[in-house]
């Protein structure tokens, strides 16, 4: 019976998204206001409707009814209850309902906080938000179905079906479950698939606003009200998934690392950059009425992204450990992708061409504020071209191949994202650090020069000290008196292995000090008129949180960056085989070999375990259990790991001699500064949502976005 329900609503609501689809566009076109209406009940039943096809496959996981073909492969007997509710976006089929379900809920929201406010766009809005919508359900009613049923035949086979194939099969009650994959039994891995679905499908709704103002021809910034925290929320969905799946390859992929440049990762990276631009160009049409063509194509290409991303995890166009397998849907959702760039791009060059989306106003300097906004678009759709190049180079030259077009196959690692995203990630920093300082409108080379003087020089200064201290560290300065040409030789090489590690950590201070130079003006202000430090800070960010909460996030992504450049630059690792009470050393510390031992876990997995206590000098700081989970399909390797605010000494299991059970080879490394990663994300989705929060009193002034990254912002009203 669950099957059945799971089934007919989910056809119900895939014919509510088509019918508003359809009543939109007649309402819209033959301007019959009750079409319309009847296009938004529509579309708003589809809600309901898809939560009850959600709840009737978690009801199905949770009782565990293996002859679902979804449950079988997504959980077994032994799944814990919490990941049989996870499974839900487990599979393929489970996480195209979870995404429609998702996409059903915002439209709801958009459609019933909007309708009166915004009541010429919103056919249009449907129009975008129920084709998406009409598309994914298609997928799940046709294609990808979660409630497919195992059907045992007269012949005593077994099949696959919605329905039975004979008039005389049965539901086979007993098939095989295979479960999940448990590499996801983690609980980063249980939610940040949604909060990647969440930023994903978050997008759609600022995409079908300006896809209803590019139809309609009401290109002023009302779209871009509308939308500015559907914006904002989808960009802090999409960042908080982003952190989670860098924390889960940390903890559980053993390598030492959390962002591999997988082509599934960079599918989620890619949006996250032209929504971040977009986040700040918008700040620039609602302040100086410019930047309308690049508003509209930035979150064109957000969504497109969005979309190309769902292609490259459902497809198998792309190998990686977070795809789903091939499937049919992969040449349905190219088609869709391919409708969608040719009605929005056709829109936008048509619009471009005809001097709609010209702004109202011109630079007027090419160090004023905007023009530095500017600069910050091309420099992040500089960085989506390398990303994507990086990502489908291979896919595209093997189709070029087998086409005859070219001999050869281009497959690029990581060396290319290092070669092409340092610079830009550079000029990034820069920019986050000049921006705040340089005015709207007008300004000159001197003012800001003036401006960035005491900055630019403590980040050399911070420079000069890293590298004196990495000179000690690697007892280079020994060598000075002892062997000067010696020192030379050794001083050039190590300054060249360190040279954008060095810049990395000069640009982050400069970033830094101009974010904290901007917030120190307006409490040092307030202080003067005899309020305390910490009061002035909570009235100014009470008063303004758009700003406020902007600076915050830039803070965040400063620490991120010093994290990054420690870990990344800065790591350790060996590799060596250990008899019981062996020891290695790395870094500050020293590893010792204990046992190993077996154990069954709750779940009745076959776990083996090493025990290692780590030393730093002669004090004990932790015992360690790096350990191999045996499944019957499988085994991971899960690594364990001693964290400290300095830096994390991260050892997992290599091998263990098949000969002598008891010798073990370790992989081990220490990784400075990793923790910065984390506290900055932390300190990022907490100004963010600071920016989100209604301010405590409205303001005169349109009040800006806030800006999540890469630039200095401030609000509508200011600078004038």
């Amino acid at each position: 019976m669950l099957a059945e329900i799971g089934i007919v609503t989910t056809g119900l609501a895939f014919g509510a998204a088509v019918f508003a689809l359809v009543m939109a566009v007649l309402g819209a076109v033959n301007r019959r206001d009750q079409f319309v209406l009847s296009a938004r009940n529509a579309a708003l039943a589809a809600f309901p409707l898809v939560t009850i096809s959600c709840g009737v496959l978690v009801v199905a996981l949770l009782n565990q009814e293996f002859s679902l073909v979804y449950v079988a492969d997504t959980t077994d007997a032994s799944t814990p209850d919490f990941y049989q509710v996870t499974a839900l976006w487990g599979g393929q089929a489970g996480s195209l309902l979870f995404w429609s379900w998702l996409l059903a809920a915002f439209a709801f929201v958009a459609l019933l906080a909007n309708w009166r406010s915004h009541r010429r766009l919103m056919p249009w809005v449907i129009v975008a938000t129920m084709a998406t919508l009409a598309f994914f359900l298609f997928l799940n009613t046709f294609i990808e179905n979660p409630f497919e049923r195992t059907w045992e035949t007269p012949g005593v086979g077994v099949e696959e079906a919605l329905f039975a194939p004979y008039s005389n099969s049965t539901v086979f009650e007993d098939p095989t479950p295979t479960g999940g994959s448990p590499l996801l039994r983690h609980f980063g891995m249980a939610i940040h698939p949604p909060m990647l679905y969440l930023g994903f499908v978050g997008f759609t709704i600022p995409f079908a606003f300006a896809f209803a103002a590019l139809v309609t021809g009401r290109l002023n910034s009302d779209w871009l009200r509308a939308t500015r925290h559907w914006a904002l929320i989808a960009w802090l969905f999409l960042t908080l998934g982003l952190m989670l799946g860098g924390r889960w390859a940390y903890d559980v992929l053993g390598w030492g690392g959390y962002w591999g440049w997988d082509p599934v990762e960079n599918a989620a990276l890619l949006p996250w950059l032209t929504g971040t631009a977009f986040l700040h160009s918008a700040v620039v049409q609602e302040k100086r009425g410019m930047l309308k063509f690049w508003n509209m194509l930035l979150i064109v290409l957000t969504f497109l992204l969005v979309i190309l991303g769902t292609f490259a995890t459902r497809s198998g166009v792309v190998s990686s450990v977070h795809s789903f397998a091939q499937s049919e849907i992969g040449p349905l959702m190219f088609g869709f992708l391919g409708v969608a760039m040719i009605a929005s791009i056709g829109l936008l060059l048509w619009r471009q061409e005809r001097g709609h989306l010209r702004g109202a106003d011109e630079l007027d300097s090419l160090f004023s504020r905007e023009s530095l906004f500017l600069l910050n678009n091309w420099v992040f759709l500089a960085l989506t071209i390398v990303v994507f190049w990086g990502t489908w180079a291979e896919a595209i030259t093997t189709i070029l191949q087998d086409l005859g077009l070219r001999d050869t196959v281009v497959t690029l690692g990581p060396d290319w994202y290092a070669m092409g995203t340092r610079p830009l990630f550079a000029v990034i920093f820069v920019l986050m650090g000049v921006a705040p300082l340089a005015a709207w409108r007008r300004s000159t080379a001197r003012r800001l020069g003036q401006a960035i003087l005491i900055p630019t020089l403590i980040a050399v200064f911070m420079m000069v000290l890293v590298w004196i201290w990495e000179m000690y560290q690697n007892n280079v300065w020994e060598t000075l008196f002892d062997s000067p040409g010696d020192f030379f030789g050794e001083m050039t090489a190590l300054t060249g292995d360190l040279m954008w590690a060095l810049l990395g950590y000069g640009l982050v201070t400069f970033a830094a000090l101009a974010t904290i130079t901007e917030i120190w003006k307006g409490v040092a202000a307030r202080h003067r008129r005899g309020e305390g430090y910490f009061v002035a800070l909570r009235r100014l960010v009470a008063r303004d949180r758009h700003r406020y909460g902007g600076y915050f996030v830039h803070l965040g992504m400063v620490i991120i960056g010093l994290g990054i450049i420690g870990s990344s630059g800065f790591q350790q690792t060996t590799m060596e085989t250990l008899n019981q009470g062996d020891r290695l050393d790395l870094g500050p510390y020293e590893m010792r070999y204990d046992q190993l031992y077996d154990a069954v876990a709750e779940d009745g997995r076959w776990v083996t375990y090493a025990e290692v206590t780590l030393f730093r000098g002669d004090r004990e700081v932790a015992t360690l259990n790096p350990r191999w989970d045996l499944f019957p399909q499988n085994r991971s390797a899960i690594p364990d790991l001693h964290s400290t605010l300095e830096n994390d000494f991260y050892v997992r299991i290599a091998a263990i001699d098949a000969n002598n059970p008891t010798r073990v080879r370790f992989r081990a490394y220490v990784n400075p500064l990793i923790n910065f990663v984390w506290l900055g994300g932390f300190i990022l989705i907490f100004g963010t949502m600071v920016a989100l929060w209604p301010n405590r009193q409205p303001r005169r002034a349109a009040q800006s976005m806030s800006v999540p990254s890469g630039m200095g912002g401030e609000p509508a009203g200011a600078g004038k």
